[in-house]
């Protein structure tokens, strides 16, 4: 056995990434557009959407190249729900029952 570093194969690398769309996984470009298209319909200035989407693009291009899957980990994480605010008194459960 060597003792060097893990190899990994680009192929394997390949086909386990998730869609990328200008270097942001698919899921995060499409709430980009929504938030921008939301912003620009509210605004109705289109000065604002080109100064918005850029800034939240870059965020989010820096956020995937760390972990490619970071917005769809973070939205499994909300989905599961926070830990309740009164735990302690519950016996420290995620517990919302009164008695």
């Amino acid at each position: 056995m060597s003792a060097g570093r893990l190899q990994s194969d680009p192929l394997f690398q390949g086909l386990t990434r998730p869609t990328m769309i200008m270097g942001v996984s698919y899921m995060y470009f499409v709430i980009n557009a929504i938030v921008n298209m939301i912003l620009f319909i509210n605004s109705q200035d289109f000065k604002v959407l080109l100064m918005v989407a850029p800034v939240v693009h870059l965020i989010g291009y820096l956020i995937c190249l760390k972990e490619p899957r970071a917005i769809e980990l973070f939205i499994i994480k909300m989905a599961k729900g926070y830990k309740c605010m009164n735990r302690g008194y519950h016996g420290f459960t995620n517990s919302y029952d009164p008695y």
